[in-house]
């Protein structure tokens, strides 16, 4: 079997939050490390991240424009195969953190601009480690419409208190993949 692709993340926010880096982290974890951030210009970023993956300054299109690259992209037409993760060297997510209407930022700032080959994960707006988990899944060999995902989850902090998070997320055994620490942060807003 062939070796998964090279994962790049292209960081498109304009700072590295807490949320944003438990997102990254839970991501290099499910990709076993063969990952690259990209487009990473603040150097105090750049070291947090570096302990994650390979950073890069330059935008993915100017790093492997010679190479075939797929970009996760929900606005995209076709979705991700098992065959695309065979073809493709490199399957680019946008490190972007959602908002509750999507507002096709990932189209807006990687997609238009690459020339890449696009493809997405199905109608819901997930999560980016989210979006990891089931293009691993998908590399591994399954389907996309064969992997559950939620259309939002509510996490419940006390009796009275819960925050929704209107985005998609996979299904593992009936539960959830949810970031690691995430649940945590989110009660201490």
């Amino acid at each position: 079997m062939k070796k998964q692709p090279l994962l790049v993340i292209e960081h498109c926010e304009p700072a590295l939050s807490e949320w944003l880096l438990l997102e990254y982290k839970h991501a290099a974890k499910l990709w076993d490390g063969n990952l690259v951030f990209t487009r990473v210009t603040d150097n105090k970023t750049a070291r947090v991240v570096q302990k994650l993956g390979t950073v890069q300054k330059e935008k993915a299109k100017e790093i492997f424009s010679n190479k075939k690259c797929i970009v996760l992209d929900p606005q995209a037409k076709k979705p991700l195969t098992p065959n695309d993760c065979l073809r493709y060297n490199i399957i680019i997510i946008g490190g972007l953190l959602g908002y509750e209407k999507p507002k096709g930022r990932t189209k807006e700032l990687i997609s238009n601009k690459s020339g890449f080959e696009t493809r997405h994960l199905g109608k819901l707006q997930l999560s980016i480690d989210g979006a990891v988990f089931v293009t691993k899944a998908i590399c591994l060999g399954l389907n996309l419409k064969d992997i559950e995902i939620a259309r939002e989850i509510e996490i419940i902090h006390d009796t009275v208190h819960s925050t929704i998070l209107p985005f998609g997320y996979p299904i593992i055994e009936n539960k959830p993949v949810i970031t690691p620490g995430l649940i945590k942060y989110l009660t201490k807003q």
